[in-house]
């Protein structure tokens, strides 16, 4: 993983499975985070987090563009 500070953005290069790992996290954290504590837990509130999944892009599992 290579993440370049841009300042106000922060730019992330990672392989291809480490971004579909990160999205699964993501998504584990949404179906098993309990609500009161949620926000606490990951820093965000599970509307965020949808937010930022519905964000990403929908790359094909295998390595072919």
């Amino acid at each position: 993983m290579h993440v370049k500070d841009c300042g106000e953005q922060v730019v992330i290069t990672l392989p291809r499975a480490e971004f579909f790992l990160v999205a699964a996290l993501m998504m584990e954290a949404l179906e098993t985070g309990d609500d009161r504590d949620f926000q606490t837990r990951v820093g965000a509130t599970k509307d965020q987090v949808r937010t930022l999944l519905n964000g990403l892009p929908d790359l094909p599992l295998g390595s072919e563009r």
